[in-house]
């Protein structure tokens, strides 16, 4: 961390990555799992990061029509 390099790319992660765990955090409630297991840990958390993803492609193409239409 202590190189400029090192630090921009921490600038980048922090405001691409960081968000995403905030959502998952609070919108999803992802702070502990609830269930046991590797295996369920990790379906419980796909599941999170798909609903994040679908949330995310809803956006975008909402956003992508509303431009269609204008001239």
């Amino acid at each position: 961390m202590k190189t400029e390099k090192a630090q921009h790319i921490y600038a980048q992660r922090s405001r691409i990555a960081e968000f995403v765990h905030a959502w998952m955090k609070e919108r999803c409630g992802l702070r502990q799992f609830r269930c046991r297991g590797r295996l369920k840990a990790t379906m419980e958390a796909t599941w999170v990061c798909l609903s994040y993803n679908l949330a995310r492609w809803f956006a975008l193409r909402r956003g992508f029509r509303s431009e269609a239409v204008l001239p």
